[in-house]
């Protein structure tokens, strides 16, 4: 489960430094995320979290209209940070829980 983890944390960081590349950086951080997320809920399927996470994912591809560049992509963006937000506090609870 260690090794899963950090190869998630990984996947998220490379993901995040796409997003250097612009419009079409969007497109392979989305898929990096996803795969880190689909990583996330083998690890950790009781987390409620991650399942919020996949509905917005599936409620932001249900209204997309195929446009690269509209203010539909403020979902997108929000859920990268989400998902980074998923995965450290799941992180920070696993280290709380081996001090006690």
């Amino acid at each position: 489960m260690k090794m899963t983890f950090k190869i998630m944390e990984i996947v998220n960081i490379v993901a995040l430094l796409f997003l250097l590349a612009g419009a079409y950086g969007i497109a392979i951080t989305g898929t990096l995320q996803i795969l880190a997320a689909v990583l996330f809920l083998i690890l950790f399927p009781k987390n409620k979290w991650i399942y919020v996470y996949f509905g917005m994912v599936i409620c932001f591809f249900l209204i997309w209209d195929g446009e690269l560049l509209n203010w539909l992509f403020l979902i997108p963006i929000s859920l990268i940070f989400f998902l980074t937000f998923i995965i450290y506090n799941q992180k920070k609870k696993l280290q709380h829980s081996q001090f006690y």
